[in-house]
């Protein structure tokens, strides 16, 4: 009868190499799966909550200002607009704040003018169609007026021509912190749209949430699991 070869030293090593990889295998498998099925989850697009947006030297702003027109709050976070907590708008910093004039609220971001009906976007008006650099809008006498560097312009939006203000009897756009209740709604959309939980799940995959050192031990995990395939496979063949 065929003698058995001894397989105490591979099953030595197979042994602690299994428990060398088994967390960043646990890992790898559980985003793997997760990355997997990650459209039927409904998440992937989600924006990452503030605090783990932080891991990524992101900081949401703490706290949000807006303008309060007949009696909505509006605020921009995230490249959007909102009124009252939901977005209505695409919106780029700066928010310049918002004011009532001619039938309309009308906002200012980044040098565009949003003209709103409620919830509802009319128009937008862009710096090529006519509308000054302007730092701060407001009102007078239920017209709008915008700041420039050097002087105050009545702006009509409906020809969209601007007249010089004589007198600056103007009131410039209040922009002041949202109401506590809008607060946090605010923040979280404030974190850029690229960290969502998709992008969270592959850097866990792939090891770069801990930087160099955590990939280099998914690369290292993933060669061992090579490893381990191999001694299982001789200690299954020695022991027949």
């Amino acid at each position: 009868m065929k003698q058995r070869k001894p397989t105490s030293q591979w099953r030595r090593w197979h042994r602690w190499l299994g428990l060398l990889v088994a967390l960043p295998v646990l890992v790898l498998s559980v985003t793997g799966v997760l990355l997997n099925h990650i459209e039927f989850l409904d998440c992937a697009d989600d924006p990452l909550p503030p605090w783990l947006a932080r891991s990524y030297g992101v900081s949401p702003t703490e706290q949000i200002h807006g303008s309060q027109v007949d009696g909505h709050w509006y605020a921009q976070a995230g490249e959007r607009l909102f009124m009252d907590g939901s977005a209505v708008a695409s919106c780029s910093a700066p928010f310049q704040g918002a004011v009532a004039a001619q039938g309309l609220t009308v906002a200012g971001c980044g040098g565009d003018l949003l003209l709103l009906q409620g919830d509802q976007q009319v128009e937008r008006l862009r710096p090529g169609q006519g509308v000054p650099v302007f730092t701060r809008l407001g009102v007078t006498g239920g017209a709008l007026v915008l700041e420039t560097e050097s002087r105050l312009l009545r702006f009509d939006l409906e020809h969209l021509n601007r007249v010089v203000l004589a007198v600056p009897d103007w009131q410039p756009a209040l922009i002041e912190p949202l109401p506590a209740v809008l607060q946090p709604g605010l923040q979280a959309a404030s974190v850029p749209a690229s960290l969502n939980w998709q992008r969270l799940l592959q850097d866990l995959h792939a090891g770069r949430v801990f930087g160099w050192a955590g990939q280099w031990v998914m690369d290292l995990a993933a060669l061992l699991l090579v490893v381990l395939a191999l001694t299982g496979v001789v200690i299954w063949s020695r022991s027949r």
